[in-house]
Order: structure tokens, then sequence, then C-alpha cells
């Protein structure tokens, strides 16, 4: 039975409450495509609180919260157009926001903002990301998109590229998936590695890794392919970030020598580490990801405002 209050993170979701999850958002997406109507969400409140800039992430949950007949209250760029800026600390943000809205999708730059809001919060906190440590939303879609693109999350080979140190997409996709049959290889620039706390993880669920720097070699007999861009704005200088851009790059011809069609997946946005030329290939599906995080986002509205006709469940 799910019965978390609030989605911070990745690392206390069973396999059963990722199943669930997943099998909510399938059985809404006939909402989200037309199909059916609903107003499971009717005076219903969400406020989307961020700190940090965003495009798929707000558009998504305000665009299914809107869908399911809820309404959106919103703050972007919390810490210059908020009371944040006047010096107003998270939790006393948090325990004003909870007196308007009825659930709280939260961006923040600090590492555990979520679990922070969580403790001093009386509605739902589901994390939209949280500095370089978890984006948990952005993996469930992701996996939804793993699972409608190959059919299975189990007996995959996942590929990781790219900045694995500062990506909390790849950090909580690893989390997610370690829930199922995988093998993981990560392929980073020197000194760009997975954080070692996720590879304890991965350690500990008995979940085969291996970490390399050859690309073409690692996507040769992969699954699916995840690609994430160097992130600069958490490097120290510009001069860090210059030393690696694109050093990692997918491109088609990479692709066109792997043993079979991968599924080739961004969290986006993308700055060169994936060339133009894969947006044709059979297997790109880093436009279809955008859909699929307003589908689960719904689910998880609608599950976290315990909102979900049996008929969905």
């Amino acid at each position: 039975m799910f019965n978390l209050k609030h989605l911070t993170g990745l690392k206390n979701l069973t396999r059963a409450d990722i199943e669930y999850i997943l099998n909510v958002a399938r059985n809404l997406e006939s909402v989200f495509a037309g199909q059916k109507v609903s107003r499971i969400l009717e005076n219903r409140v969400l406020a989307t609180l961020f700190y940090e800039p965003s495009t798929r992430t707000r558009l998504s949950f305000e665009s299914a919260m809107i869908r399911l007949g809820g309404s959106v209250i919103s703050v972007a760029d919390a810490q210059r157009t908020s009371s944040a800026w006047k010096g107003e600390t998270l939790p006393d943000t948090i325990r004003t926001v909870e007196n308007y809205a009825d659930i709280i999708a939260l961006r923040h730059f600090e590492v555990g903002a979520a679990e922070t809001a969580a403790q001093y919060s009386r509605v739902p906190i589901l994390n939209a990301g949280d500095g370089s440590n978890e984006h948990p939303t952005q993996t469930l879609l992701d996996m939804l998109t793993i699972l409608k693109e190959r059919g299975t999350l189990d007996g995959l080979n996942i590929v990781m590229v790219g900045d694995l140190k500062h990506t909390r997409s790849t950090n909580s996709l690893a989390l997610g998936l370690s829930n199922f049959d995988v093998a993981f290889t990560f392929v980073n620039p020197p000194g760009f590695s997975t954080s070692q706390w996720i590879l304890d993880i991965l350690k500990e669920r008995g979940i085969p890794y291996t970490q390399t720097e050859n690309l073409s070699e690692a996507v040769h007999d992969a699954d699916v392919v995840y690609v994430c861009r160097i992130q600069k704005e958490r490097l120290e200088s510009p001069e860090d970030y210059h030393k690696i851009a694109g050093s990692y790059a997918l491109n088609r011809s990479i692709l066109e020598n792997a043993s079979k069609v991968v599924t080739v997946m961004h969290h986006l946005p993308r700055v060169g580490e994936l060339a133009e030329d894969v947006d044709s290939y059979p297997g790109a599906a880093y436009f279809r990801q955008p859909y699929n995080g307003m589908v689960v986002r719904g689910a998880l509205l609608t599950i976290f405002l315990n909102r979900v006709p049996e008929e969905y469940k």
C-alpha cells in the first residue's frame, strides 16, 4: 500500500511503489491524450515554488494540474522574486505557502532542501530537484519512457554519459532502476564520476556496474543511453567547464555502430553533448520524455492528494 506523504527522493521508494506510480500514470494517459476529460483534482491547488530555472518540470506540473481540473499558483525564480530575497528561510516560506495550496512542487539549489521542507510542511512536498542531489519526478518520467520504449524495466543495460558527479537526474535514475534487474555503465570525464553514495547503494542492492571513459565501447551493447550535459552552473569556474565541454558527445555514427537500436534519452536542455543528427535516429526518445513528464507528474499529484479513482489504480 502506497503510504508516503512526501516525495523527497527515490531512496525510500520500493519496486512496488514505483510500479504503482507508473501504473496510475499509464491509466491517466487517456486524459492527457485528450481521449477523456477528468476533473479529479477540482478544488485542489498546486504551488510550484522554484528557486532555480525550469522549463519542462514547472510547466509539466502546472499543465498536469490544470488538465486534471485543479488550479496553480506559481513562484518562478523565488530566490529573487519571493521573500527569500528579503532573507526569509525556506522553513518559513513553506509554512506560509502551505496556507495557500494543497500540495507544493519545490525546486531548490540546496542539497537536502526537499527533506527540510517536508519536515515543516503540513501538505505534500514533491521534490522538483534539490541541488546536485536528486530529481525524483524526472526519474519516474524517465522510467515511464524506458518502459514504453523498451517494453520492460528488467534485463536492460543502461549507459549514463556526461557529468555524473553533479547531475541529480542520473543520481535518481540509478536509485530508481536499482529496484529492477539492470546493469549500469557509467561514462564520464575524469573527476566527474557518479557519487560514491550512489555506488554504495548499487553495491548494497547487488546491481552490477562498470565505469569507463570509452563512449563508443559502452554504447555498443546498450539498451538505453542516458546523456546529460555538463552542469556548468555547479562548477567553480568557467575554466573548469571549458576543460571538459564537448569531451563526451553522442552522435549518429556512434549509434549506428551499436549492436541494436538504442533508446537515447536526455533530461534536456542539451548544449552540445547530443548531436542534432541523433534527432532522426529511430531510438531518439528525448522529445517524448517531456510528454511523459506531464503524465507522471499528473499521476503524482493525484496520488499524493489521495484522488486516484479505483479504475486508475
